[in-house]
């Protein structure tokens, strides 16, 4: 399984609007299906971003995204069987609180929280779901 940085004209607004949602204390994991425009069914694709008005610096938000994207490389390529067997093959990685200190925020800073929502999303795929 392959996994790939999430490209195309309104990708991460799709997958933000059609996915599942987790989160893990900064971080919001959005999980989508595949669709056929967007790829293909032996890639995994993920994207990372943290919102300007979380952070108004573009250093501190350049490094979040650095940090979130070596850990979901670490973490989603490993599980990439995992997810596409859930039918997930988009996965949109959010930090949503502002860095006190840019530079001090390290990847074992943020490598738990990308693991947990991992978890979370997996758990809860797991689960049967009540209908109402």
């Amino acid at each position: 399984m392959d996994c790939r940085p999430l490209k195309g004209f309104g990708a991460f607004e799709e997958t933000l609007r059609s996915g599942r949602r987790v989160t893990s204390g900064p971080l919001s994991l959005t999980a989508a299906p595949m669709s056929d425009a967007h790829a293909a069914p032996e890639q995994i694709q993920y994207g990372v971003g943290i919102p300007k008005r979380v952070a108004r610096l573009s250093v501190a938000r350049n490094r979040v995204k650095r940090l979130l994207r070596e850990s979901v490389r670490r973490h989603v390529c490993r599980r990439a069987d995992e997810l596409s067997a859930h039918g997930f093959v988009r996965l949109v990685f959010l930090w949503r609180q502002a860095p006190t200190a840019p530079m001090l925020l390290r990847l074992r800073d943020v490598e738990p929280h990308v693991e947990r929502a991992l978890e979370k999303l997996m758990k809860n795929l797991d689960a049967p779901r009540h209908s109402s």
